[in-house]
């Protein structure tokens, strides 16, 4: 071989071990060079979340016992859906949480921060790796936040256990016509139509959303919410709702219960319990960007339970999870298999696709 021909092969080799390369050294820190320029730091800035001020509080406690060292957490009020705008319009956040629809919006507007997650060792952030693979959309460098689930809700002073239905099929009987509540955002049957293909998944939701708007129900404005409110109130006796909706009520003594889909819808396999997973980033133009990291990975694997206990926002399959979401699950014999959320961009545009086509049918603007 000539000197020019090895050089050359030299110049390959290096080309394609640099590719090769894993993404921390593309990225940069190890996990000790994050925890001190995090340190340093002592402050991040987040949004989505909606942290009230006990919350803060409690994250503040919890990550000083955690990591050894004081930080500020300030927390940006504005609900999740406007935060692709909020960032449009100049405002610097560290930390994000959202669905995998939010984060893409983040990321093309500002960027997602690429870490290598497996840098923070597992036995300081427990299932990190798994939730990196879990995250909502396969495309952002994010991780897993918490899942939650709609379920059906009920005014416990105008239905017991033995009234209530298995499936919304149910709720195109004749005897809950004018007697219950759909969200404006038709969300569950986005979900739902996911045990299908694209067109036969479409075709059914959209069918059962037409048998149940012919069925007279009350549609709620502002999602699970507004659905809650009118349950708590008792316009009508039961509605479907996402936990994070309920939980509230719920602790200030409102007389509502959750129940789970326990049949199948018709032509289904099994009873799915329909939900979205979140996900939280740390975002590339982080005015904080070790802090950005760290507490993106600790929220992912640590979330103090005082903050998440009642929201229904950890993962409610993992062993000692003791939020509301996961002993409800466990009362009711509800497995991981049952948690149906998309996983796929295919998948996320058939929810998505799905739940506006059913959504203009509540609202009366398509039959």
């Amino acid at each position: 071989m000539g000197s020019c021909q090895f050089h050359g092969l030299v110049v390959i080799l290096f080309l394609v071990s640099s590719l090769a390369a894993p993404l921390r050294l593309l990225a940069g820190d190890s996990y000790d060079e994050i925890l001190a320029g995090a340190k340093k730091e002592a402050k991040v800035v987040v949004s989505g979340p909606n942290y009230d001020p006990d919350d803060v509080a409690a994250l503040e406690r919890g990550f000083k016992k955690k990591f050894g060292f004081a930080a500020q957490v300030v927390s940006d009020p504005g609900h999740v859906r406007e935060l692709p705008a909020r960032v449009a319009g100049g405002a610097k956040y560290d930390v994000i949480n959202g669905s995998g629809i939010t984060a893409s919006q983040v990321d093309e507007l500002v960027g997602l921060q690429k870490v290598d997650w497996s840098v923070f060792p597992d036995e300081v952030f427990p299932g990190i790796m798994e939730n990196y693979a879990n995250r909502s959309r396969p495309g952002i460098p994010c991780l897993l936040y918490y899942r939650f689930s709609w379920a059906f809700i009920y005014n416990t002073e105008m239905l017991s256990e033995k009234d209530l239905p298995g499936n919304l099929e149910d709720l195109t009987d004749p005897k809950w016509k004018n007697r219950f509540i759909v969200s404006n955002l038709a969300v569950p049957l986005g979900m739902m139509s996911l045990q299908w293909n694209y067109e036969e998944g479409k075709k059914r939701m959209v069918d059962l959303a037409r048998r149940l708007k012919a069925n007279n129900p009350i549609v709620a404005s502002g999602g699970s919410p507004g659905a809650t409110a009118k349950v708590v109130a008792g316009e009508a006796p039961i509605a479907t709702a996402a936990f994070t909706a309920v939980i509230g009520y719920m602790n200030k003594g409102a007389p509502i219960a959750l129940w789970p889909f326990t049949k199948p819808e018709v032509g289904a396999k099994m009873a799915v319990q329909p939900g979205l997973n979140q996900s939280i980033c740390a975002v590339k133009t982080a005015p904080y960007p070790n802090m950005s990291k760290l507490f993106t990975a600790w929220l992912s694997t640590g979330l103090p339970e005082e903050v998440g206990v009642n929201r229904g926002h950890l993962r409610p399959f993992r062993e000692g999870d003791n939020s509301i979401v996961a002993k409800f699950y466990r009362k009711h014999g509800i497995t991981k298999k049952q948690f149906l959320t998309h996983l796929t961009e295919e998948q996320e545009k058939q929810r998505k696709d799905v739940y506006t086509a059913a959504s203009k049918i509540y609202a009366g603007l398509a039959k």
